[in-house]
């Protein structure tokens, strides 16, 4: 009987010895730059996990602060783009064609554009007005 029962402890604590150990697990997966990509892109592909992930940064100071300066430098690229779409009238209608041709494959997209488009009194107008012209096929 004493044999079972320290056979029984024996492995009871070989377990807990290795159950402390996987905490380092994730260290050891996050250090790995190829694991560590793969679960980003996991968790991008997945709206749950991206929503998570979000609220996540959010909370915690570092991440917040790392967000922060991703909108500041987006900002700061979104004029610089908007002047170069302006200035380029053949970027603007080969990014519009190439929105246009992804959002037939992707009905999420189709809807937040059409969505877009009717917030938009301008974007609307100028749809009624190709349409009434007949001018929707080139889209110049």
């Amino acid at each position: 009987m004493k044999k079972i029962q320290t056979a029984a402890y024996s492995i009871v604590l070989l377990i807990l010895i290795g159950s402390c150990q996987s905490g380092s697990t994730h260290t050891s997966l996050l250090s790995d730059t190829q694991s560590r990509n793969e679960i980003m892109e996991a968790i991008a592909a997945d709206s749950t996990m991206s929503n998570e992930m979000i609220g996540t940064l959010l909370n915690n100071e570092n991440g917040m602060m790392t967000m922060q300066n991703h909108q500041k430098m987006t900002m700061g690229n979104h004029s610089s783009m908007m002047n170069m779409v302006k200035n380029n009238p053949d970027l603007t209608h080969n990014m519009m064609s190439t929105m246009v041709e992804t959002a037939k494959s992707d009905s999420s997209m189709m809807s937040g554009m059409i969505r877009t488009m009717m917030a938009d009194p301008q974007m609307m107008q100028m749809m009624q007005n190709r349409i009434c012209n007949g001018s929707m096929n080139g889209m110049k």
